[in-house]
C-alpha cells in the first residue's frame, strides 16, 4: 500500500447541510497550507492537473479568493476564481458506479484496495497540483465516516452542527430540497423497518419528514464515532457567529494546522447571526410535532 504522505490526517467537515457549514468551510480553507476540492474540479472531475489552476488564484505574490454566493454579495469574476466546493459529482467518478456516494449511508459498503489507492492517488495529486501540504473537505448530509475512514484512517473529523429548528426551517427553504427530500427519505442505507414506516406517515409534511432526516444523520454520526473513534470534534454554528475568530482558531487546533490569523478573511466574509426564536419560524403547535421528533432521537 503506497504512502501518500500529503494526504495524511486530512480534515473532513460533515453535517446536514444549511449549518454555516459553507461560511466556516470557505474560510477554513483560506489556511495557506491547506488544498481542497472546488468549482474546477466539480466540472472536470477526472482531471486531477486541472487544481493547477489553484495557484493562477493563491501563489506567492498574491492570494486572491471567491465565495458561494450565499450571505455576502460578490463579484462578476467571482465564479472563475477557485472555490471550495463539496463535489458529489467528483465522489460519484471516484467511487464508481456500484456505490451511490450521494444518497447512501455507506454504512457497510466496503471498497477494494484498488479503488482506495485510486482515490488516494487522486486526493494526492490535487494537493501537489495545489502546491499544499494537507488537505481538506467538506461532505455534507449522511455522514459516511465508516466509509470515510477506509479512504483515510487518521482522518480529522469534524461535525457542524447548529439548532435543529433555525436548520429545518433553512431546509424548508431551498429549492434543491422541494426536489429532494421534501416528501420522502433523500437519503437511505440506516433506517430501520419502524423507521421506514413512521416516515411513510408523515411524508406528506414537510417539516416532519425533514426533521426527522436531520435527526437521524445525527444519529448515525453519533453511532459511527462511538464504534470507530475516530479523531472527532463538534463545532456549533451558535459559537461561531458569537466569536468567529476563536471558533477559526479552535478549528485549527484540533486540526493540527499551524497558527494563522483570520482577521482580514473575516473583514471580507461577513459573519451574520441567521438564527431567530424557533416561534418565529413554526407555530406553537407545529413545534411540539417537531420537538417531539426530536425527543425521540435523543432518548
Amino acid at each position: 500500500m503506497k504512502n501518500y504522505k500529503n494526504i495524511q490526517q486530512p480534515i473532513i467537515f460533515i453535517g446536514s447541510g444549511r449549518t454555516g457549514t459553507t461560511i466556516i468551510y470557505e474560510l477554513v480553507c483560506r489556511h495557506p497550507s491547506l488544498a481542497y476540492p472546488s468549482n474546477y474540479q466539480q466540472k472536470f472531475y477526472k482531471y486531477p492537473v486541472i487544481n493547477l489552476a489553484r495557484n493562477i488564484f493563491d501563489n506567492k505574490l498574491w492570494r486572491k479568493f471567491g465565495q458561494k454566493k450565499q450571505l455576502n454579495k460578490t463579484g462578476f469574476l467571482n465564479k472563475y476564481h477557485f472555490i471550495p466546493g463539496e463535489n458529489f459529482g467528483m465522489w460519484n467518478y471516484l467511487t464508481g458506479e456500484d456505490i451511490d456516494f450521494s444518497r447512501d449511508f455507506l454504512l457497510d459498503t466496503k471498497i477494494s484496495q484498488e479503488r482506495i489507492d485510486f482515490i488516494r492517488n487522486y486526493f494526492s495529486k490535487m494537493v501537489a497540483y495545489q502546491n499544499k501540504e494537507r488537505l481538506v473537505m467538506k461532505i455534507n448530509g449522511a455522514p459516511r465516516i465508516s466509509f470515510l475512514l477506509q479512504l483515510f484512517p487518521d482522518a480529522i473529523i469534524i461535525s457542524l452542527k447548529r439548532n435543529k429548528i433555525p436548520t429545518l426551517n433553512s431546509f424548508l427553504k431551498v429549492n434543491f430540497w422541494k426536489k429532494r427530500g421534501y416528501n420522502k427519505l433523500w437519503w437511505y442505507g440506516a433506517y430501520s423497518d419502524k423507521e421506514l414506516e413512521f416516515a411513510e406517515s408523515i411524508k406528506t409534511d414537510p417539516a416532519l419528514i425533514t426533521v426527522f432526516q436531520l435527526c437521524k444523520i445525527d444519529q448515525v454520526a453519533e453511532m459511527e464515532v462511538r464504534k470507530l473513534k475516530p479523531k472527532y470534534s463538534e463545532i456549533h454554528y451558535e459559537e461561531f457567529v458569537e466569536n468567529p475568530l476563536q471558533t477559526l482558531n479552535k478549528i485549527i487546533n484540533v486540526g493540527n494546522l499551524k497558527e494563522y490569523d483570520f482577521s482580514n478573511d473575516l473583514k471580507e466574509i461577513k459573519v451574520y447571526n441567521q438564527n431567530k426564536k424557533d416561534t418565529e419560524y413554526f407555530s406553537n403547535e407545529k413545534l411540539v410535532e417537531i420537538n417531539k421528533i426530536i425527543k425521540n432521537f435523543s432518548s
